[in-house]
């Protein structure tokens, strides 16, 4: 009796113990929006949803049939005070990865995330890939 009490403590514990992921949504329709104000924590970034960019700030506004505007950088330099500039590009999204195409001040650059958490105020992705 003691053998099986120990056997479902052990069992409970582990049940208990297991992080369930946040559901990520299946349409595009939950990521359209805008994206500011990135938060960097180990691998992750975190953006806030807002009703529009901010000038000279990073963002995204991921818009309907898959198009999207990239507020960054308008040059290489990257000391402060930044000065940004709008460039059109394209992202796509199947599962939990959305992958972005889009023009920069050098060229065209394309990265990959895979989105971890997604609610009405908070995106939370790791950086899959990178390549310009």
């Amino acid at each position: 009796m003691k053998q099986i009490l120990i056997a479902l403590f052990i069992t409970f514990s582990f049940i208990a113990c297991q992080k369930d992921e946040a559901p990520i949504p299946k349409g595009n329709d939950n990521l359209e929006g805008t994206w500011i104000n990135p938060q960097y924590t180990d691998t992750l970034l975190t953006y806030t949803r807002a009703a529009s960019l901010v000038e000279n700030e990073v963002g995204y506004t991921f818009k309907e049939g898959n198009t999207l505007i990239c507020r960054q950088n308008s040059g290489w330099c990257g000391t402060p005070p930044i000065v940004t500039a709008d460039y059109d590009g394209t992202w796509s999204w199947s599962d939990s990865i959305v992958t972005v195409k889009t023009a920069y001040w050098g060229g065209t650059m394309e990265f990959t995330w895979k989105i971890i958490s997604l609610d009405q105020q908070k995106l939370v992705v790791t950086v899959l890939k990178y390549s310009n």
